[in-house]
């Protein structure tokens, strides 16, 4: 056993390994396996197996590559995205939380979230961000 894993450490050296894009292909691989599990029509589910099979198939070639440099290019082109999507879950979530005790509104001027306590009335508001100050009925 011990020979086996020096081998696939020696075998992995120079490889490049997993990054966020790796991993955000292997979940679109698994909803996409799960989406072709509730398939029934045959052309279909044919065409979302090749794309499975093509998912795949790139994410063991950016592990096993040796071309680090692109790799990681690649990687710092795709999180932007991968943040924005995630970020936009996050806000949603805090949303959902916060609802009984909070309001998000965005600020006129910069469009931030902001969260203001959830009191009736009107309200003057100052963004953090930019210092603009806007009234807010609630």
């Amino acid at each position: 056993m011990r020979n086996l894993m020096q081998k696939f450490m020696i075998f992995m050296q120079g490889r490049y390994g997993t990054d966020k894009l790796n991993h955000s292909l292997f979940v679109l691989f698994l909803v996409l396996w799960l989406v072709n599990i509730f398939v029934f029509n045959r052309t279909a589910s044919l065409i979302i197996y090749i794309v499975e099979l093509i998912i795949l198939g790139l994410i063991i070639f950016r592990s096993l590559s040796r071309n680090i440099v692109a790799r990681s290019a690649e990687n710092r082109k795709f999180l932007p995205i991968y943040n924005a999507v995630t970020g936009w879950f996050k806000l949603t979530y805090k949303k959902i939380k916060d609802r009984k005790y909070y309001r998000y509104i965005k600020c006129p001027v910069c469009k931030a979230q902001l969260r203001v306590k959830n009191k009736k009335g009107k309200h003057t508001v100052r963004c953090p961000r930019c210092g603009s100050e806007f009234d807010k009925t609630i």
